[in-house]
């Protein structure tokens, strides 16, 4: 990927931008074009001063142990009881500037929701080209901001060493997001569906549930009465392990021990199962725990989905099958 040209603070005028959260650092340039026109860079000290204003109203300023509004500014991961202020320079305020509407914004974060490195869009400032004399409108999603903080502030992974390669994936299924053709499977709505599970709460069992059914949805069909080897269970597993074997990059199964993959997904089925009626398991058998089955089915659907921007025709007949 090819380094965006830098941005004065004069160029960024009437430039609209949405705060990235959780960039550490970009580890092979200053700036970079995700799509034409928009651009992840360093916010301007002019930007900076509107994100903290704004984090400061929306989240308050007692939400972490130092305040979320000063949230960018202490070096991580936090240390208990010891808050080091960083050089300014060396602070983690970034942004996608870009002008026009926010409608490829939006197909970035879906693709960013999808990516193996996930980047996280706050809110967006954007000014409305037909009048420049006024400010920019604010956009942003109250449930998945106020999520997605909650649980960055005990999460030492939150923040991101970011390379061109990490980018390079998130511009390149934009792009096959862009010219997807949604006839066969429409995996721009799957990829919001993705997204939307992020407004609740990290701990909640319904984002488990809801990659469930994201991930059932892509693979399975319902079942035949008649046929004792056709239930959702069954589907589930067979053709996970079929993709599975496509991927460049295979599902991690080295947290469940030497378990195998039809016994970590027979559990979490049964997992599954106890969640869905309602119940809260006491002990996770091969799981280990909550966050590691999550961790699993969130990362399998993501895969899933990326293989049907690939291979739409594949998924759709695998689906059937």
């Amino acid at each position: 990927m090819v380094p965006a040209a830098a941005t004065s603070e004069r160029d960024a005028e009437r430039e609209s931008y949405a705060f990235v959260m959780n960039v550490l650092e970009l580890t092979d340039g200053e700036s970079y074009e995700l799509a034409s026109g928009h651009v992840l860079r360093r916010a301007t000290p002019d930007e900076i001063s509107v994100i903290k204003n704004t984090v400061q109203s929306i989240v308050g300023s007692h939400s972490a142990p130092f305040g979320f509004y000063l949230f960018w500014e202490y070096r991580w991961p936090y240390q208990g009881g010891t808050l080091e202020l960083l050089p300014e320079g060396d602070w983690r305020y970034y942004v996608i500037a870009f002008r026009g509407t926010n409608v490829t914004l939006n197909r970035l974060q879906a693709a960013m929701d999808l990516a193996p490195m996930e980047l996280e869009i706050g809110f967006t400032f954007l000014y409305d080209l037909d009048m420049p004399l006024l400010g920019p409108g604010m956009l942003w999603n109250a449930g998945r901001l106020f999520h997605v903080l909650e649980a960055a502030q005990w999460d030492n992974s939150f923040f991101k060493r970011v390379a061109g390669a990490d980018l390079g994936a998130i511009t390149a299924i934009h792009a096959s997001l862009a010219a997807h053709d949604k006839q066969l499977i429409d995996v721009e709505r799957l990829a919001r569906r993705v997204g939307e599970l992020k407004s609740f709460p990290h701990e909640s069992p319904l984002r488990f549930l809801g990659y469930f059914a994201i991930l059932e949805s892509l693979l399975t069909h319902a079942p035949k009465p008649t046929d004792p080897y056709d239930s959702v269970t069954r589907q589930v597993k067979r053709k996970v392990a079929l993709l599975d074997h496509r991927w460049p990059d295979r599902i991690n199964y080295t947290p469940f021990g030497n378990a195998s993959s039809d016994t970590v997904w027979s559990k979490m089925y049964a997992y599954r199962s106890l969640l869905a009626h309602g119940e809260a398991p006491s002990e996770l058998t091969v799981l280990g725990s909550s966050e590691q089955a999550l961790q699993l089915v969130k990362e399998t659907v993501k895969s899933v989905i990326r293989h049907a921007l690939a291979e739409p025709q594949l998924l759709f007949d695998l689906r059937e099958c």
